[in-house]
């Protein structure tokens, strides 16, 4: 069951909802980050899992960095900086995880509800890129449940190295209001 507070009715308090529910994420993934050795940021747990968890994290981060680029105008999440430096250094990804934090920080509830146009790749089979229109903080909404998604694949590589992390790294807000209501 959903509480919803007043503010959570009011446009600010949703915008607030998201922001929070982004620097949540980040957070987490920071402190996964600060956890690991270099070698085992830069681990993959073939043939599990072929990506080391440098490079999820470099994924997510490149589509909050997409999100940030756009500047309220077009989003593109074809934005790829596959080899970066992030892939191999969790310094570079915890200074970059305290850049989008900052920013999510500074984002006006006018900021978040702006309407935004997305590019996207949506077919298997040819390049085809397809632009939609969509607003920043259900953009900000899905990278966040996105950056969960690659968290639980970079839990299956830390279980790999028989290291512990937190039992709900990984885990959706909804699973997680899910277990509270246990």
């Amino acid at each position: 069951m959903i509480k919803e507070t007043a503010a959570d009715n009011e446009p600010q308090g949703r915008a607030l909802a998201v922001s929070l529910g982004c620097i949540e994420a980040l957070e987490q993934g920071n402190e996964c980050l600060k956890s690991l050795s270099d070698d085992q940021y830069n681990w993959a747990a073939a043939p599990h899992i072929t990506s080391t968890i440098g490079e999820h994290f470099r994924h997510l981060l490149d589509l909050f960095h997409a999100i940030n680029l756009a500047n309220g105008k077009v989003i593109d999440y074809n934005f790829r900086r596959r080899g970066h430096a992030v892939e191999k250094s969790r310094v570079t990804a915890i200074k970059e995880i305290d850049h989008l934090i900052h920013w999510l920080e500074s984002m006006s509830h006018a900021e978040l509800a702006a309407p935004v146009t997305i590019l996207t790749e949506v077919s298997m089979t040819e390049t085809q890129a397809h632009s939609m229109t969509s607003t920043l903080e259900r953009e900000l909404t899905f990278v966040a449940l996105h950056a969960n998604h690659h968290f639980a694949m970079a839990k299956v590589t830390i279980s790999l190295l028989n290291l512990n992390i937190s039992d709900t790294f990984g885990l959706a807000p909804n699973t997680l209001s899910y277990l509270r209501g246990q």
